[in-house]
């Protein structure tokens, strides 16, 4: 589905920090999650945000 892992990786962290500093403190507990995510796991993760 992505074929540049890191570009996923700077997007849903882009949109973890957005959203922690936005109020939503639990997508601080997502940035550690997509940090050390392999790229098989980003994809779940982005699935799982509606992408």
């Amino acid at each position: 589905m992505y074929y540049d892992t890191e570009s996923l990786r700077k997007q849903l962290l882009d949109e973890a920090c957005a959203g922690a500093f936005s109020g939503l403190g639990a997508m601080l507990l997502d940035e550690e999650e997509i940090r050390n995510a392999d790229p098989e796991e980003l994809e779940e993760i982005a699935r799982r945000q509606g992408r």
